[in-house]
């Protein structure tokens, strides 16, 4: 018995303890990281954190949200400045959003995130964003049926990520695709409208980690179904009419299933993509009454509506040199010599893409 207490006595003297702890009750939880770049070029730093209030007359306690926010040359360096004014240590392991001025991601923003991935304590299921304007403007927003900025801005995206205007991506995930030589990432884009509210109006596009456009709400859904991203729903509302009756003229449609073939090919030097998507869609309204009569023919001008689209959301995309489908790493991976031949910077632009989209109706409602 004495032996094993000698034992218990010696290891206890290699116990580490707890050096490295950090207290709760110390902390105060970033929610909400906004970076914007100022006229003189020093970077803006925006923080929003939960205040909890109790409820007069009850237990239940809600939860509001406050701004703080300092300029400097780093991130780092305004972290530090918010840090002397609250009463308490910043902490971001629990961040849920990070937001981009346009400004400032349109220098860039790989640097500005340096300081995510270096801490293992930053939280790397972050979304990222890119802000019409100055992204600080969203944290001082003050939504009336949400009193947590960051919830009521989370809640929009996760709407936006299930009907396919966006992609589901974290900063984890968006790493790779970031540092891929052959591949651009795509981020949501949000504004700030007349009503102060928040929206998220398309996506923004990356070329090389830098904003370099964007794309409206239909085009963002269109390329997440080209790129094989699809949410919960995908909705489109097309004109396939042109009657007098304004309200006969539109289909509104929901994309069931969908099946997309993505083929890079090179002849000659020159670098073709084929890409073939298959749509079976839910008519969700159209006012002119009988689907299955003009089944065929709605069919037929849905493909060709959505075709012509696609060329020209891929149009746009290599307007702003953004490689949204990896064809650069298909190179790498399948046609080394090709790629070495290719000018590294604007390979994109000059692809052949030939999109081919075919519609097919398999739910048309209970009455028609």
């Amino acid at each position: 018995m004495k032996g094993r207490l000698l034992i218990v006595v010696i290891l206890c003297m290699f116990l580490s303890g707890c050096w490295d702890q950090h207290l709760m009750k110390n902390a105060v939880l970033v929610q909400i990281l906004s970076l914007d770049l100022t006229p003189k070029n020093e970077i803006l730093l925006g923080v929003s954190i939960p205040i909890i209030e109790e409820a007069s007359g009850g237990p239940l306690a809600s939860v509001k949200s406050e701004t703080f926010s300092a300029t400097g040359p780093t991130p780092r360096a305004g972290r530090l400045k918010i840090d002397r004014e609250i009463s308490g240590i910043l902490d971001t392991s629990k961040n849920k959003l990070i937001l981009f001025g346009e400004k400032m991601a349109g220098m860039g923003i790989y640097q500005t995130l340096d300081v995510i991935w270096r801490d293992p304590r930053n939280s790397l299921g972050a979304t990222l964003g890119v802000v019409e304007g100055e992204a600080v403007d969203l944290l001082n927003i003050k939504p009336k049926h949400e009193k947590n900025v960051s919830e009521y801005i989370q809640g929009a995206l996760i709407s936006a990520e299930e009907n396919s205007l966006i992609p589901d991506q974290t900063i984890q995930t968006l790493a790779s695709e970031m540092l891929d030589p052959g591949e651009d990432i795509v981020l949501p884009y949000l504004k700030m409208n007349q009503k102060k509210s928040v929206v998220v109006v398309g996506l923004a596009l990356m070329n090389e980690k830098k904003y370099a456009g964007n794309l409206p709400p239909q085009d963002a859904t269109l390329l997440n179904l080209l790129n094989n991203k699809k949410g919960k729903y995908a909705r489109f509302t097309k004109q396939v009419n042109g009657d007098k009756e304004i309200l006969n003229n539109y289909i509104s449609f929901n994309v069931q299933n969908m099946k997309r073939k993505l083929k890079v090919t090179v002849k000659e030097g020159e670098v073709f993509a084929q890409i073939n998507l298959n749509l079976k869609i839910g008519v969700e309204e159209y006012p002119k009454g009988d689907v299955p009569k003009e089944i065929d023919r709605l069919n037929k001008v849905l493909s060709k509506e959505l075709t012509v689209e696609a060329k020209r959301v891929i149009k746009t995309l290599q307007d702003a040199n953004c490689d949204a489908f990896g064809i650069g790493r298909r190179l790498i991976a399948l046609h080394p010599e090709t790629w070495k031949a290719q000018d590294q910077k604007e390979y994109f632009k000059n692809i052949k893409f030939n999109p081919k989209v075919k519609v097919e109706i398999i739910k048309h409602g209970i009455v028609m």
